[in-house]
């Protein structure tokens, strides 16, 4: 069965993604800065920071094994004013959120190219098609995320690589914690399915576009936002 490195892989989507996946039989390797928060069983943790290349050189020292499938999920997000953040948590979050698929993808292209086979997934936002107010630099990260989806599916489609985004919308994660009770009623009311989304709707998703089902979709943002961005 093929193999897919899922980084963020520790709790949330990425913990979603790679429970999915390695029920469907695949090798799964999961990169995180921190321990996974569930029962690995035959996932593999290699622990990785994927916004130092460094770091992430060193995780693939670990993987002697050929990589099938790329998912680039590690993100962080913060809120507030643009003039309340300082450079130091501007390169945080681009560092992470697209300095972190850039890093991964870097490194693991040109075994795919080799090969003339591969899949790469980025989790983005669909704040990276839209913006969001008072997420100005998360919204920027995922929106570079999405444009390099697209230059690099041009580039790579000729070796047999495809590479797509999966876009969500509100899920239910640990992001959402700084949201209270009567915002997240607010967004369910925003969301024409009138629910927020889970991180099982993303890792499905993920599946769907990583599996042979998905073999002519390359180059494309997918949203998975409950009808919340039409």
């Amino acid at each position: 069965m093929a193999h897919i490195v899922i980084s963020g892989g520790s709790r949330g989507i990425g913990k979603a993604c790679a429970l999915l996946f390695n029920s469907k039989g695949y090798d799964v390797t999961v990169l995180s800065r921190k321990d996974p928060e569930y029962d690995l069983g035959r996932i593999r943790h290699i622990k990785c920071d994927v916004s130092s290349m460094q770091s992430c050189k060193d995780a693939m020292s670990l993987i002697d094994e050929p990589i099938d499938i790329l998912l680039s999920n590690a993100g962080i997000s913060l809120s507030g004013l643009i003039t309340d953040f300082d450079e130091e948590e501007y390169r945080r979050v681009m560092d992470t959120n697209f300095g972190g698929l850039y890093n991964l993808t870097r490194l693991i292209v040109p075994q795919m190219v080799s090969r003339k086979k591969g899949s790469i997934i980025a989790i983005s936002s669909m704040w990276g098609q839209t913006g969001a107010s008072c997420e100005a630099l998360y919204s920027a990260s995922k929106g570079a995320i999405d444009s390099y989806i697209k230059a690099l599916a041009k580039e790579l489609g000729p070796s047999g690589i495809r590479v797509n985004a999966i876009s969500p919308g509100v899920v239910m994660t640990d992001m959402m914690s700084c949201y209270s009770e009567e915002d997240i009623a607010c967004l369910k009311d925003e969301t024409p399915l009138q629910r927020l989304g889970n991180a099982d709707d993303i890792a499905k998703a993920c599946l769907f576009v990583a599996s042979d089902d998905a073999s002519f979709v390359t180059g494309q943002i997918i949203g998975v936002n409950g009808g919340m961005l039409i």
